[in-house]
């Protein structure tokens, strides 16, 4: 967790982190969290001033490493079609690592009223998704990605595939005779069908 996070602040997001994604918002009491984390309540509310406040800061700690990763692809070599097939790998490395965050955030999409979702739109998600756009606008810009697509569905597209992989996994690999064995490596043939499409090489129109 971020340094800049006093460490009274990062105890209570670790404790309030499970028991959101297992209840939901409406599901968890500050009660709960601070006897999850043994301390009052009185300690919780001098760092977070409400718990919308404290569910607000645990969503964009969800997104921290993400983004963390979208920064450091503008100084690394390679290509911006290489640098997308990097961040899908790792992205859906993250979904997979941090199962519980990667609930959470899923739990809130489905779950959030109008208000809290234009909250999570501006608070959470924005700076991970224009960074997320600007490598694919850099891709277009270079022509090797599709300019014919707005960079918004480009970047949903890849984020949504990776996150469908990671809701249905348990029901993919049971499939008769599935060939979904391996997370990451679906996640790179799916990757290939976002990027080059399913029209047999040669007659893409």
């Amino acid at each position: 967790m971020s340094n800049s996070i006093p460490l009274g602040a990062q105890h209570i997001l670790a404790a309030a982190e499970p028991l959101f994604a297992s209840g939901g918002y409406a599901g968890v009491s500050i009660q709960q969290i601070a006897k999850e984390a043994n301390i009052s309540k009185a300690n919780i509310y001098h760092h977070f001033q409400s718990k919308d406040e404290l569910y607000l800061a645990v969503l964009r700690y969800a997104f921290q490493d993400m983004n963390q990763l979208l920064k450091s692809l503008q100084h690394i070599e390679g290509s911006p079609k290489e640098q997308i097939a990097h961040f899908a790998r790792e992205h859906l490395k993250h979904l997979l690592q941090k199962q519980d965050l990667s609930r959470l955030v899923l739990r809130e999409l489905l779950d959030s009223n109008s208000s809290r979702g234009q909250a999570l739109a501006r608070e959470v998600f924005s700076e991970y998704f224009e960074r997320l756009q600007i490598l694919f606008r850099r891709g277009q810009s270079c022509g090797e990605i599709r300019s014919d697509v707005d960079a918004d569905h480009l970047a949903t597209a890849l984020v949504g595939m990776n996150v469908f992989l990671f809701q249905s996994w348990n029901a993919l690999q049971h499939f008769p005779e599935s060939t979904f064995q391996n997370q990451e490596k679906s996640g790179e043939i799916m990757f290939d069908l976002l990027l080059n499409g399913i029209a047999p090489q040669g007659s893409r129109t």
